[in-house]
């Protein structure tokens, strides 16, 4: 301690001085308005001094509020950011959802059936081996589904219900080599038969070798089979061109509706097979 006073003892007279100084001012210049030579002298010698010192307290008041200031800015940027990111989250919601009504609106345009029920229905699970071109959807017997009513979409045919669960129910895509189904060409009217190949494609067969149809020309569903009633777009026809030899052309055909990016589908109630034949047999 002695070490400290004796390293520092020019530093504390001169501050244990200048604040005696400074006192003794104060109390004089409060009793007298005017000032001597020697107070003047000190004034003038010690103003360095007091200047110094104001600017050293002044910058630490400065430091900080500056300090006080930056904190407060920090936890004003942290609150916004929250906000900012909450307001990102639920616009992001607010725009799926708006996409899933409009998608569902878009549903709501397929060719009129009427007096045709019909269940709209979401896709919630796929054939992950990709073997099978299968879909689940959200909706099963609970809801009035049974196998073999169509699933379309305002775009065209989807597929068949294969199988219905109380919850669920699974769509045999038109993709799958055990779907068929029987079209007609929109424009020519002619008839043919369209086969899933397991494919992006399907294949065309019994399109007749005198047949007008021609690349791009538009297939509907020709209500024969007693699964699609009559008038659903299945796809556009692709690479038409003759078969040496054979009595019919070879085509493939396009989906209507691209089966990769479904989301949501429409369930068309119409009475399957089983239950048709059994009525005919009544």
């Amino acid at each position: 301690m002695n070490d400290f006073f004796k390293r520092r003892q020019d530093v504390i007279i001169l501050a244990v001085l200048f604040v005696i100084s400074m006192t003794l001012l104060g109390s004089n210049l409060r009793k007298r308005q005017s000032v001597s030579l020697a107070e003047n002298a000190a004034l003038t010698l010690l103003s360095p001094f007091q200047e110094a010192v104001e600017w050293m307290v002044t910058s630490v008041y400065r430091v900080w509020d500056r300090y006080v200031y930056l904190v407060d800015i920090k936890d004003e940027n942290s609150r916004l950011r929250k906000l900012s990111d909450k307001l990102a989250f639920e616009n992001m919601l607010l725009v799926e959802r708006l996409k899933a009504y409009q998608r569902l609106d878009s549903l709501l345009e397929f060719p009129s059936l009427d007096n045709t029920p019909f269940e709209a229905a979401r896709v919630i699970g796929r054939d992950p081996t990709d073997r099978a071109k299968l879909l689940i959807l959200n909706k099963g017997t609970n809801h009035g589904i049974a196998a073999n009513m169509p699933v379309v979409t305002h775009r065209g045919v989807v597929g068949r219900i294969v199988s219905a669960g109380l919850s669920s129910s699974k769509a045999l895509l038109i993709t799958d080599v055990r779907s068929a189904i029987d079209g007609i060409a929109q424009e020519t009217r002619e008839s043919l038969l369209v086969v899933g190949a397991n494919a992006p494609t399907l294949e065309v067969k019994y399109l007749g070798f005198n047949a007008q149809a021609k690349n791009g020309d538009i297939v509907i569903s020709s209500g024969l089979g007693g699964i699609f009633p009559k008038g659903l777009m299945v796809g556009a026809l692709e690479d038409v061109k003759p078969i040496s030899g054979s009595l019919f052309l070879s085509a493939k055909l396009r989906p209507a509706e691209d089966f990769g990016r479904l989301e949501e589908a429409i369930i068309l109630k119409t009475q399957p097979i089983e239950i048709q034949q059994e009525a005919s047999a009544k």
